[in-house]
């Protein structure tokens, strides 16, 4: 019967032994995952630290090249707008008048004078409108500059933002 109790004592302190030693392997094995995972851990948050930063810079140039052409067609408008209004005053005071060559339509050719041999723009015959008339043509030439210079600005601002949108 000891010898029974030595070989049960021995197998019990073998079991134990054994589970002992599974556990440090086990308590091991956690800590290399959790070294690993923090590792992985960490390559993804400097990998998006590095993204955010890149993306940061890109939308500051983005706003910078929008700002520049902001300003570029703002000062455009502004100056046709100040030429449109110079017109206007010279066509209110007398200085200028408005004249609009005549054409036939139809053929898309400029009436000439029954004078003269040869045919040119300065032979078109002329129309010579009222102040009135004059004004109203400088108000639809100020709307198409204005038109053209938002057509133009809106073009720039989505060739912008597509250029800035294209990741590298």
């Amino acid at each position: 019967m000891n010898n029974n109790f030595s070989i049960a004592l021995a197998f019990i302190a073998g079991l134990a032994l054994a589970w002992w030693i599974e556990g440090m392997r086990w308590d091991t094995d956690v800590a290399t995952l959790k070294q690993s995972h923090t590792a992985e851990l960490r390559k993804i948050s400097d990998q998006a630290l590095i993204d955010l930063t890149n993306q940061k810079k890109r939308t500051e140039a983005a706003q910078v090249a929008l700002a520049a052409l902001d300003a570029k067609h703002t000062k455009e408008l502004a100056d046709e707008q100040a030429e449109n209004e110079k017109l206007r005053a010279d066509v209110a005071s007398g200085a200028r008048r408005v004249r609009i060559a005549a054409a036939n339509l139809a053929t898309s050719q400029l009436i000439r004078n029954s004078t003269s041999g040869t045919c040119g723009v300065g032979d078109a015959a002329q129309v010579e409108l009222s102040g009135a008339g004059g004004r109203a043509v400088l108000d639809l030439r100020a709307s198409a500059i204005k038109d053209d210079q938002v057509i133009q600005y809106l073009q720039g601002y989505i060739t912008d933002v597509v250029k800035q949108c294209k990741l590298k």
